[in-house]
């Protein structure tokens, strides 16, 4: 259940302060926050361009791996990132979230449910549902063959389309989210945008509130076809916490997105 899209922008020696905020917003091993599996993009800082769209059932270990912390075996953007670096000071990367209720089965959470369904005697798969690497398949495909039909390529650090059935689904609007993916002053016009960098969201337990409840007004825009000021006073008459009274009071909307 997409979506929210969190933009950052790191230097080389800053990758392991975006790999903790992705374990800290998108871990496979809690329910707060958003899920592991999701969209994740690369882009040129400096010329707003996407350099590069995929999918991860652990956005975390994806990061890690693309950019050396982590070892991969295959797939690795590690020798195009760090090319990169050679000539530019700052790469950004932004992530298109999933609720947590998508949070599919990883290595890193099974030992955590194993125990669990062995006392209920049920196989572990059970306890969840293959919605949501199903969903980061067709997003993935429907956002690729988006760029792909507005200019006449994929970008350049990608070597494939994606799932066929993706393809087939495209409709017109959707490259509005391909474009939100680089476009820091984009949340001006594109409310599934965060206000707040992955950075920020990490650091300010108050921001990721706010925006978890955003989430779901997202969420009723993308599903529904709902306007933004629509999903927003629908999610508001079931907001039993008046979090949306306590984002009016801050003057959240008001908030520059500095990338």
């Amino acid at each position: 259940m997409f979506g929210t899209v969190i933009l950052d922008a790191y230097r080389k020696d800053e990758k392991y302060e975006i790999a903790n905020a992705l374990e800290d917003l998108c871990s496979p091993n809690d329910h707060y926050g958003w899920a592991s599996a999701g969209i994740y993009c690369f882009w040129d800082y400096y010329a707003e361009a996407i350099l590069y769209m995929g999918l991860a059932s652990d956005l975390c270990i994806r990061f890690k791996q693309h950019n050396g912390i982590l070892s991969a075996e295959n797939g690795s953007k590690q020798v195009e990132i760090a090319n990169y670096f050679t000539k530019n000071e700052r790469l950004g990367f932004t992530v298109f979230v999933q609720s947590s209720l998508s949070q599919p089965l990883t290595y890193r959470n099974k030992l955590q449910y194993k125990d669990f369904a062995e006392q209920t005697n049920s196989p572990i798969n059970d306890h969840f549902s293959d919605v949501g690497i199903n969903d980061i398949k067709r997003v993935e495909g429907i956002l690729l063959e988006s760029y792909r039909r507005k200019y006449g390529y994929f970008p350049p650090w990608n070597k494939m389309n994606g799932s066929l059935d993706g393809q087939k689904k495209v409709m017109e609007n959707n490259i509005n989210i391909v474009k939100s993916f680089c476009d820091p002053d984009g949340y001006y016009r594109n409310p599934i945008m965060s206000r707040s960098t992955l950075r920020e969201l990490s650091s300010n337990p108050t921001y990721e509130r706010y925006e978890n409840y955003l989430h779901i007004v997202r969420m009723y825009i993308l599903i529904f076809g709902m306007e933004f000021s629509e999903a927003l006073e629908f999610a508001n008459k079931h907001d039993g916490y008046k979090c949306y009274e306590d984002i009016k009071q801050s003057d959240y909307f008001k908030k520059s997105l500095i990338i």
